[in-house]
């Protein structure tokens, strides 16, 4: 084979590749929108600007194409859980990083897991990639456990088991949050995890660690309070304040990357509000650290505080890189040195 017979080989699967990514991006943004039952070929093909003969050479099945689209959902918060778990060396912090990852406030994440679970309850495809990552959550809980049980923290005989009883009563816990949102509020469907986890184990878990973030320095930004960010009350709205992190943002990967940062679009945001800044708050500081960096995505904490100091607003983002086809692409070695420097 020529060196010109390998290079159009490789451009046609590399090609090939970027046109089955396409759809299940696209298939991910139906379900987003419109749940698992409405995922149907013909939105999918219409979101990604592809014909049913196109979805059709790259999946065997419509449910294939949604299986691997909450796969690619899945794994980004596989992957989250494990880099929290991995931060702390004490099995006891690793526990409560893990209670509070959960995100009982995160309704979008819960709405996709409770809809996969509906699902799957008819789609073979989907069970199995449900089940695979169920298992990925249920192992990192087992091995938390299982190092807490060696140091003496806790006893627990049965890692496994113990894994297995608590991830189902979690999963239970975030279906009441979204069926009774007024009653199972974020803060009580904590409360009830953790007393969970304590009588299981017998044990006091101490307060979930402060978000851990890489040593690199953060970015800071003083973001004045214009009129238009007001509403009719003299108050800035909690989308206002999304804008003003996106602003930071922006700023700080300019900066990191020397004025070369790639394009990126949200993925994944986790609020916590705490305080509303008003009319007499001439201009709030917004700060933007690194978190971790993924493949193809960058994980930030990032924070609002009024000029007093006063904490308004702290969320975890994650971005995905995108190249000029506009879909997602790997950070280069010299992108990668650069945020971490």
């Amino acid at each position: 084979m020529t060196r010109s017979q390998t290079t159009t080989r490789a451009a046609r699967a590399g090609g090939a590749d970027s046109r089955r990514a396409e759809l299940i991006e696209a298939a991910r943004q139906v379900i987003r929108r419109r749940g698992f039952a409405k995922a149907t070929v013909g939105e999918i093909t219409r979101a990604a600007g592809a014909s049913v003969g196109l979805l059709n050479y790259h999946f065997a099945s419509r449910d294939e194409v949604v299986a691997e689209a909450f796969a690619a959902a899945a794994r980004e918060e596989l992957l989250e859980l494990e880099q929290i778990a991995r931060r702390h060396d004490d099995p006891r912090a690793q526990l409560a990083a893990y209670l509070d990852h959960e995100e009982w406030a995160d309704r979008d994440a819960w709405r996709m897991w409770i809809d996969a679970w509906g699902e799957a309850l008819h789609t073979d495809t989907l069970r199995s990639t449900v089940e695979e990552f169920d298992r990925g959550w249920r192992a990192v809980l087992t091995n938390v456990l299982a190092d807490g049980e060696r140091q003496g923290y806790w006893h627990c005989p049965d890692p496994e088991d113990t894994a297995g009883c608590l991830v189902a009563a979690f999963d239970g816990l975030g279906l009441h949050s979204m069926l009774h949102p007024k009653e199972v509020v974020p803060e009580r469907a904590a409360a009830w995890a953790r007393r969970l986890a304590e009588a299981e184990l017998g044990v006091a878990l101490p307060d979930a660690p402060a978000p851990a973030t890489l040593a690199t320095t953060p970015y800071e930004a003083r973001i004045p309070i214009r009129g238009r960010d007001l509403d009719a009350t003299g108050r800035v709205h909690p989308a206002v304040l999304l804008t003003y992190l996106g602003e930071a943002r922006e700023a700080w990967l300019d900066e990191r990357l020397e004025g070369s940062a790639p394009r990126v679009e949200v993925a994944h945001v986790s609020a916590d509000f705490r305080h509303v800044p008003t009319r007499s708050d001439a201009e709030v500081i917004v700060r933007c650290a690194l978190d971790g960096l993924g493949d193809s995505s960058v994980r930030t904490r990032e924070t609002v505080e009024t000029v007093a100091g006063e904490l308004v607003v702290s969320a975890g983002v994650t971005v995905s890189v995108r190249g000029d086809d506009s879909e997602p692409r790997p950070l280069t070695d010299a992108e990668r040195e650069a945020l971490l420097s």
